[in-house]
């Protein structure tokens, strides 16, 4: 998946998790580990299948670019 459809697959996600689990802090999902993982955690459990498969690939897309960066 090239760099564009990332983000808008990622935005979407965002706009989505808002709906579905309100208000979230992006700095902290962005930076936080364990952030990340709960906000996941709460996604998957969520049981909204179209939000869980955008997480699946946001997921995937953010630990393929944090192996790149470090």
């Amino acid at each position: 998946m090239n760099n564009q459809n990332v983000y808008a697959v990622y935005a979407e996600f965002l706009v989505q998790c808002r709906k579905v689990m309100g208000p979230f802090d992006i700095e902290k999902l962005a930076s936080d580990e364990a952030y990340k993982a709960d906000f996941f955690n709460r996604v998957m459990l969520s049981e909204d299948d179209q939000l869980f498969k955008m997480a699946d690939l946001v997921n995937r897309a953010l630990s393929e670019e944090s192996q790149i960066i470090h």
